[in-house]
């Protein structure tokens, strides 16, 4: 029986039958990855496919780790939501899937995130700044929904969906921004009630 190849091999392999058509242009208008970025896939087997490198490709070739020939081991897909998560404050609450992220299954384990309790959505504002940006992405483990001083959770309260550092207080919880700018927001009393926990967030990226 043919030895399962890991995804990172397959998407190498897809890649140089590109090069070898000379398209490797074309990839990157279609994909939005660097020309110089794809040549370095192709040209030096020791660089490194990063998780958006991979979760682009995996898109563009529309790949699964569960197809066959494809070791489910090595990489984990986690579904990104149309959702946007309030640096600030967010109405967008969608639940609807706009694609998926490649993580390192070995990764999301040593932190202890299963797939299933995953989710990944868009920041929307500048409070929690400069630490997390308008437009990042981040990474929220719904398992971890009992709240947590000084972590970062995404909550919902009111009407909004908001990304913030909580803060125990001797009358419930502070919601605290990263920008100095925003005022804290508490939560104390009936408001305790209504205050909605979805996860803690665990990691955000960015495209610069």
């Amino acid at each position: 029986m043919q030895k399962r190849m890991n995804l990172e091999k397959i998407l190498r392999e897809k890649l140089q039958q590109i090069h070898r058509d000379r398209k490797l242009s074309w990839l990157a208008e279609q994909t939005g990855i660097a020309q110089s970025t794809l040549s370095r896939a192709v040209n030096n087997a020791n660089y490194g496919l990063g998780l958006s490198l991979v979760s682009k490709l995996v898109d563009f070739f529309q790949l699964s780790v569960t197809d066959p020939g494809i070791n489910p081991v090595e990489y984990t897909m986690i579904k990104k939501v149309t959702a946007k998560a309030g640096a600030g404050s967010s109405l967008e609450t969608s639940g609807a899937v706009e694609g998926y992220y490649a993580f390192r299954a070995d990764f999301l384990a040593r932190i202890g995130i299963t797939p299933q309790s995953a989710v990944m959505m868009e920041v929307m504002g500048d409070s929690m700044m400069p630490l997390i940006m308008n437009g990042d992405t981040i990474l929220v483990d719904q398992k971890q929904n009992v709240l947590s001083d000084g972590k970062i959770f995404l909550v919902g309260f009111e009407e909004e969906l908001l990304v913030k550092r909580l803060q125990r207080t001797s009358r419930g919880w502070l919601l605290v921004s990263q920008n100095p700018d925003f005022t804290p927001i508490p939560v104390e009393g009936a408001d305790l009630e209504t205050l909605r926990v979805y996860g803690r967030v665990r990691w955000f990226g960015r495209v610069v």
